[in-house]
């Protein structure tokens, strides 16, 4: 079976179990609130675009990202293969989403990267989030390629640059709220507040990912 037996859990698995929750909450309102801003009218353009990055990076990329971490419920008690499964198809449709929706935003901007932050950070997520894409293929892969390169050099540089792909492409996600024109008129305030759970989302889906380079480059040291 995939499930494992649940273990006995301290303090500091509570309170990662409590952030977790949080992080649900934060992620499950970004993602409802721009799907239905995208939503409501035409899903084309700009609105095509917005929806395809949000759903792909505030959302299915985090929950890939969170399978392997130990305060997740939804996973906790499946073995790490299905952990895995689990991860690779999540970062699979997150990133491809993702990836679909900066190459429409550029083929509408006739293959130029505007001057805005959100657009150049946009344009760094997108290429750092096909390099991810094929690093994790060759994580994938590790094994069999491990008389070339060490199978834990290919995973540790496949979660550097996942890390950095989303920790980008969720700033990116920041600053398109107040560079967006579809954003325009939710109201200053409103805009604010998703701003700040944009980066509460990033921060708490950031923990796992850092708690994973943490023991790679420790392994890698040793």
């Amino acid at each position: 079976m995939g499930q494992e037996k649940p273990k006995p859990t301290s303090v500091i698995q509570h309170i990662e179990s409590v952030l977790y929750v949080i992080n649900q909450l934060c992620i499950g309102f970004v993602t409802i609130w721009v799907s239905w801003t995208c939503l409501r009218k035409d899903l084309a353009g700009i609105r095509l675009h917005a929806w395809l990055v949000t759903f792909g990076f505030v959302f299915l990329m985090a929950e890939g990202m969170m399978c392997f971490y130990e305060g997740s419920w939804l996973t906790l008690r499946y073995s790490r293969k299905y952990k895995t499964v689990f991860h690779v198809v999540l970062q699979v449709l997150g990133g491809g989403m993702g990836v679909a929706g900066c190459l429409i935003q550029l083929i509408r901007d006739d293959w130029s990267v505007s001057v805005t932050i959100h657009a150049r950070l946009g344009f760094a997520a997108f290429i750092l989030c096909l390099i991810s894409l094929l690093s994790g293929l060759a994580a994938a892969l590790a094994r069999s390629c491990s008389r070339a390169v060490s199978p834990l050099i290919n995973k540790t540089f496949h979660v550097v640059v996942s890390f950095a792909a989303y920790v980008i492409a969720m700033m990116a996600q920041y600053y398109g709220y107040t560079q967006t024109s579809i954003f325009k008129g939710q109201g200053e305030d409103f805009v604010i507040l998703m701003q700040v759970v944009t980066l509460v989302a990033m921060v708490l889906t950031s923990i796992g990912a850092i708690k994973s380079l943490y023991q790679k480059f420790s392994s890698l040291a040793s």
